[in-house]
């Protein structure tokens, strides 16, 4: 668990352990933010820089590592990002959409599968309360490490049920090499033995929400209870403390604890809400440098119980305290038991848990306000977004490109003021309008390759409302320069292109302090060939046996560059010789053939 004043970011948590490479990692959140998206391919490729990375480095460890990314959210809640890049599209393949659940698909947790030196599988497991997005408010997270066993563990069932509910449930095919990828890591997820955090004794996961699998019944009951919800009601409430016999405190924002009835308020015994004061810096703290990353509201998913002296539950995880969290979505909850002077209710909320950052709160039941029309408004592009889309690619004589959008289904109705548009995330001027009870037909053209994605933004607007979502197609007739060409676009020289080279081997493996070959060496920043780039040649070859798939990638790029006749003059002199040299000694492609 992260204690409130411990900024440890799932950067660091996803970093392979010591000497271990990623084979495989799964993520699943509600909303998903594409620029964060970006990160676990910076953290995973060892980048240094992965908050202030630019283009080149972005795309160089994109190009490591999305093709063992996957990353599942709710269909509909794909912000729409401020810079509407084409390098987005890089991330096509690994972003999968979720729209077949009763309720939301919630759950948010990360599960890397990692190799270590010795050939050894290394699992580790992530339970948070946050989504994959910018997002500054206090969350809780449970990281839990785990080596693969001989035998099945049966507490790990519902973590399989879930991987298994993800590969049926995804709005948009998934490919073959990663369907069988996903399929094999939930086999071998049932034999991870999971190393407990300190003084724990116990551990158990519950799934909720999954379609023909058993619903979870975890034992709420107590003499103690702490609930920590940023979103609470009546039912949810009552669902967590049904059978208490002691003491309730809830930790949850003042407009959810006025949503409260009066008959439900009148049962909390103690209420906080977190302290406006809670992210602001101490005086010996850098303001300059902690004044973006201050954590202004609750979002944190925790439950309490104490059922004896010498045990409590904690219940870390997705789940907020309403009706739909157990009723109806897709949640996870991770159970831990363990000692109440470190689980317990009065060490959560004391000075050395959350306490510091906490101030006594007042319900006021009932006088909760909400934007009824801006909720609706969300829902319903929520219900556009599950209808199937397929993006059909055509290309001309004179290497345009024209996208049709189409849906076989009419999209859903709303009322006769709503008006409906779609265009693509990488050309947002490009904007056309579509019907309530039609099916989608739209065509973009005059494309350039580059332009074209997979994800397209739709947008509805009422009464001087609006709602918008990316949402992902299916791509027909995807052209195999597409990714590349989008790459291509990123280099504006030599120097771009050469630090591009140089990442792309060096995020595959492949050590990059062998013979200076990535130092600093004069003539580097030039557009000759110079004897810095004879050491990465010299790491061309190497990579022929230890990178061959990163120099696979990189011969695309190269081919595209050759094939568009070099534009922006990115190949250094002479590289293009000695480049067909490679590929006469690795057999790899040069240009169009």
């Amino acid at each position: 668990m992260l204690p409130p004043d411990s900024r440890t970011t799932l950067l660091r948590q996803l970093e392979p352990p010591p000497g271990a490479k990623i084979e495989h990692l799964v993520g699943t959140t509600f909303t998903l933010d594409l620029e964060s998206a970006l990160l676990p391919c910076l953290a995973l490729a060892g980048s240094a820089n992965a908050d202030k990375a630019d283009a080149v480095e972005t795309v160089a460890a994109i190009r490591a590592s999305i093709g063992k990314v996957d990353i599942f959210h709710q269909v509909g809640h794909i912000g729409v990002p401020q810079n509407r890049s084409p390098l987005y599209s890089l991330l096509e393949d690994s972003i999968h959409g979720i729209g077949r659940t009763k309720g939301l698909f919630h759950p948010k947790l990360w599960l890397g599968a990692y190799r270590g030196e010795g050939g050894e599988e290394i699992y580790r497991l992530i339970i948070l309360s946050r989504n994959l997005t910018k997002d500054r408010s206090w969350d809780v997270a449970l990281s839990l490490d785990g080596q693969l066993t001989n035998s099945r563990i049966a507490g790990n069932a519902p973590l399989q049920n879930l991987l298994d509910y993800l590969l049926d449930a995804s709005a948009t095919p998934i490919d073959g090499e990663r369907r069988a990828r996903l399929t094999d890591l939930g086999k071998r997820l049932q034999k991870v033995k999971w190393e407990l955090p300190a003084r724990a004794t116990d551990i158990a996961f519950h799934v909720y929400g999954l379609p023909r699998r058993t619903k979870p019944t975890p034992d709420f009951s107590g003499y103690k209870h702490l609930l920590v919800s940023p979103f609470l009601n009546d039912a949810g409430l009552q669902h967590l403390t049904e059978g208490r016999k002691g003491p309730l405190t809830v930790v949850s924002r003042q407009e959810a604890l006025n949503c409260l009835s009066e008959d439900a308020a009148e049962s909390v015994d103690t209420a906080y809400v977190v302290s406006a004061n809670a992210g602001l810096p101490g005086e010996e703290d850098d303001s300059s440098t902690l004044g973006s990353t201050l954590l202004d509201t609750l979002h944190a998913k925790l439950y309490a119980v104490e059922r004896s002296k010498v045990a409590a539950h904690l219940f870390i995880g997705s789940a907020n305290a309403t009706d739909a969290a157990f009723n109806r979505n897709v949640e996870i909850l991770v159970e831990l038991t363990g000692p109440p002077k470190l689980f317990g209710v009065d060490a959560l909320v004391g000075g050395e848990g959350f306490g510091p950052i906490l101030e006594l709160a007042e319900i006021e039941s009932d006088t909760a306000e909400t934007d009824e029309e801006q909720e609706d408004l969300d829902r319903y592009v929520r219900t556009i977004a599950g209808v199937s889309l397929v993006a059909t690619l055509s290309r001309s004589d004179d290497e345009g490109a024209t996208l049709a959008v189409t849906s076989e289904e009419p999209l859903p109705t709303f009322d006769a003021d709503v008006s409906l548009s779609l265009s693509l995330l990488t050309v947002p001027s490009k904007q056309e309008q579509v019907l309530p009870a039609s099916p989608v037909d739209v065509v973009f053209g005059d494309l350039k390759l580059s332009d074209v994605t997979a994800f397209v933004v739709i947008e509805a607007q009422r009464g001087g409302r609006r709602s918008r979502s990316v949402v992902k197609a299916e791509l027909i007739g995807d052209d195999s320069g597409r990714l590349d060409s989008i790459v291509t676009d990123q280099l504006d020289g030599p120097e771009a292109f050469r630090r591009l080279l140089a990442l792309i081997l060096a995020f595959g493996g492949l050590p990059t302090d062998q013979d200076g070959a990535l130092g600093e060496t004069e003539g580097a920043g030039t557009g000759n060939w110079s004897q810095y780039d004879q050491g990465l040649f010299e790491l061309i070859m190497r990579s022929s046996v230890s990178n061959r798939e990163g120099l696979e990638y990189l011969a695309g790029i190269v081919s595209s560059i050759i094939d568009g006749k070099d534009p922006n003059n990115v190949l250094p002199e002479g590289f293009v010789p000695l480049w067909e040299a490679v590929a006469a000694a690795t057999d790899l492609k040069v240009g169009k053939q």
